[in-house]
């Protein structure tokens, strides 16, 4: 069947809401490559390292935290103002953001930025999901909201780009962070000229105008009286209920099918971020380093930009899909891939570990409280060893070696130290890298003969996420609730999807270091409860208008997943 051929306005709205995708995408991931480049400013942070730390840390999470107090607030100004006025305003936050934080002359001045800047996110993460979804045709509503999700990894390839590219030039970050300000001025610009929601319209009373909008925005062949007036009697049905007092929360607790979206809507979202996104998108250069390819910070930042390219094309697969073969199994599927790549994570890393080149025996000093005291090149370069005796300070030591036809030889593990481009090199007379007998340092991966599996593992991963369970959980919670809730239930699932994404990313450190690489096994159970709790409880969307939702969460939950 052809479908309708809808007017250039339509894509255009979609084209201009996803840009608050971009921002998304791009504000969150930029961080990654800039905050190196900022430790390299003189006097910018405390030179107590532990202070200097938690500096690091408050600048990191701080836009991640204010997201979340905001994807709240987006609620609020969403429905008593409008979806339009709303992505306006996140555009105007993110513009301040960007200028803050391109113009910081100092840490703190850097960390207003950043929690301005997660404001705007926070919104706009919330508002523009509900926009697309309500200005959109129900046979194209998951290819135009899937939009969303494809910009927002366009957002983080874009950054990690501008990472490697300002990586050199002298205050890069400052361009890093600054650069940000020119989607957010095209974002404001452009929704100047964009229609409001209908629906929100018509709960407002203006039904003409919901009537124009909808005109603009379909075919000529599609029944605009017919979708108006099924939008309208919803409307009348929620008024008569508003009237009787009750607020919208309260309705919720009593209307069982509504209890039921939200517990869905909300479980996308948390099993999303259990799925270990973000921890492996962050430490996917770390990753990608077993390869052997660079202790350059430089060519690590290009790394991670193809990394992030990966992450952005494999997005394409949920945009054809979606429509195509449905919310639910796109999401199964989705699953069950994270599951098998995560365990080859898990496995190529443990193999990597068991199988660890060792020191040469004669360069090993048991009694040694120093680098010489480590016997296989995994414990030399692994970045959580101490010095004992009570020193929190982490050991910098690297594997030195000469490439043989079995391996590794004449190695030994000695200390290394940054040199002016930022590499770690040795230190000086402790491993020669130059002269005819030169050789191999490596600070943060080991030779391995296991690489291919943990690279197969981290793009299966991405190509997996992306085609599912990236976008599916923005789709469908801004289509399951009806209008009278929309704007709470997609504040509230966000909510859950910006605080599990600060629990989960604060938390991995901390899981490397108490079970290492268990981590991955962890992540790996929590997708496998996802499919069986999904395979139960997630209903298909796909097809259905967004009044015809509170009919279809109307049967048991455990039997949402059938028929």
């Amino acid at each position: 069947m052809n479908r309708p051929k809808y007017p250039p306005l339509l894509y255009l709205t979609s084209f201009l809401s996803a840009v608050g995708g971009f921002l998304f995408g791009y504000d969150t991931g930029v961080i990654a490559g800039a905050l190196p480049l900022v430790e390299k400013v003189d006097n910018f942070f405390p030179e107590d390292k532990r202070a200097a730390d938690s500096w690091e840390a408050a600048i990191t999470s701080a836009t991640v935290g204010a997201a979340f107090v905001f994807s709240f607030v987006g609620g609020f100004v969403t429905d008593r103002f409008g979806r339009k006025p709303a992505i306006i305003a996140a555009s105007l936050v993110f513009t301040a953001g960007a200028i803050i934080m391109g113009a910081s002359p100092n840490k703190e001045v850097l960390l207003i930025g950043r929690v301005v800047l997660g404001m705007g996110i926070g919104m706009a993460s919330m508002c523009v999901p509900v926009y697309m979804a309500e200005t959109s045709p129900e046979d194209i509503r998951g290819f135009l909201g899937a939009s969303f999700q494809v910009m927002i990894t366009f957002g983080q390839v874009t950054s990690a780009l501008v990472d490697a590219l300002f990586a050199k030039v002298s205050d890069g970050w400052k361009y890093d962070f600054g650069l940000a300000g020119v989607p957010a001025v095209i974002l404001l610009v452009g929704f100047i000229f964009c229609p409001e929601s209908p629906r929100w319209l018509v709960q407002k009373g203006r039904e003409d105008e919901a009537r124009t909008v909808l005109k603009q925005l379909r075919s000529a062949s599609c029944n605009v009286e017919e979708e108006l007036q099924d939008i309208v009697k919803i409307c009348k049905e929620d008024e008569k209920i508003s009237n009787t007092g009750q607020n919208s929360f309260k309705r919720m607790a009593g209307n069982a099918s509504v209890r039921k979206a939200l517990l869905i809507g909300i479980m996308l979202q948390f099993f999303q971020q259990l799925a270990g996104i973000n921890t492996v998108i962050y430490y996917s250069a770390r990753i990608l380093q077993m390869s052997g390819i660079s202790n350059s910070v430089s060519t690590i930042l290009w790394i991670s930009c193809g990394v992030n390219a990966i992450n952005f094309f494999a997005s394409f697969i949920g945009l054809y899909l979606v429509d195509r073969v449905g919310r639910r199994l796109l999401t199964l599927v989705s699953y069950c891939g994270i599951v098998v790549s995560l365990l080859l994570l898990a496995v190529g890393f443990t193999l990597s570990d068991t199988s660890s080149p060792a020191v040469t025996p004669s360069a090993v000093n048991n009694t040694s409280t120093g680098c010489a005291q480590f016997d296989t090149c995994y414990a030399c370069t692994y970045e959580y060893d101490y010095m004992p005796g009570g020193g929190k300070e982490p050991l910098n030591c690297g594997f030195c070696y000469s490439p043989g036809s079995s391996g590794p030889e004449d190695s030994s593990c000695v200390a290394w130290q940054m040199n002016e481009e930022n590499e770690m090199v040795p230190e000086q007379g402790s491993c020669s890298t130059n002269g005819e007998n030169a050789k191999t340092f490596v600070a943060q991966y080991c030779p391995t003969k296991y690489s291919p599996m943990v690279l197969v593992g981290l793009c299966l991963y991405l190509i997996s996420f992306q085609s599912g369970l990236g976008p599916v959980p923005w789709i469908m919670n801004a289509e399951i609730y009806p209008l009278w809730f929309r704007s709470q239930g997609v504040s509230i699932s966000t909510g859950f999807n910006w605080a599990l994404n600060l629990i989960v990313s604060f938390t991995f450190l901390y899981l490397i270091q108490g079970i290492g690489f268990g981590t991955w096994y962890l992540y790996a159970g929590c997708s496998a409860v996802a499919i069986v709790f999904f395979t139960f409880t997630l209903p298909e969307t796909k097809g259905k208008s967004l009044e015809e939702m509170e009919e279809l969460f109307s049967r048991p939950l455990w039997k949402l997943g059938r028929g």
